[in-house]
């Protein structure tokens, strides 16, 4: 029994459906699970309950290959859809991830703290983090906050 999965040459070309399906056959799935490795959100540490995303649109003549789909946990699949943020790959097949000012979101680690806890309270006390049952407590009145915002501020702390 085949799976409708058309095999063309090398590399990403190799598992690809073209416009046959919007549906995702199980071997593109697990190909592209097995990449991905959960939602590629910068930032996100979500790896399960993530859906597969078409770059190109299937409406808009995207076609059903690993090259144009990347995994997105559902509040970033919903943020790409219908809150003005964009995904595209750029010419390594790595996705690249713009705001919905354009600006792009760059790459974050993806693992959080594994490792010896305090190995890690050391570490921040020569760098001169003092972190206390304070540090979470918000500095503002009250208000909501503005995620889109935060995220932008910190990013340009770093640059």
């Amino acid at each position: 029994m085949t799976s409708g999965v058309v095999r063309r040459g090398r590399g990403p070309d190799l598992l690809d459906i073209g416009r046959k399906s919007r549906s995702i056959p199980p071997a593109i799935r697990r190909a592209l699970n097995h990449r991905d490795g959960g939602c590629r959100f910068p930032g996100c540490t979500a790896h399960k309950y993530v859906d597969a995303h078409h770059i190109v649109h299937w409406a808009d003549g995207g076609e059903t290959k690993l090259d144009n789909l990347v995994t997105l946990c559902r509040h970033h699949h919903r943020a790409v859809h219908e809150g003005g943020f964009d995904v595209r790959m750029d010419s390594s097949q790595q996705p690249i991830f713009h705001d919905r000012n354009g600006q792009r979101i760059p790459e974050a680690p993806r693992s959080g703290f594994r490792g010896n806890t305090f190995a890690l309270m050391a570490q921040n006390r020569r760098a001169g983090i003092s972190v206390s049952a304070e540090t979470c407590i918000p500095a503002w009145q009250g208000e909501r906050m503005d995620g889109d915002m935060v995220v932008q501020g910190l990013y340009y702390l770093e640059n």
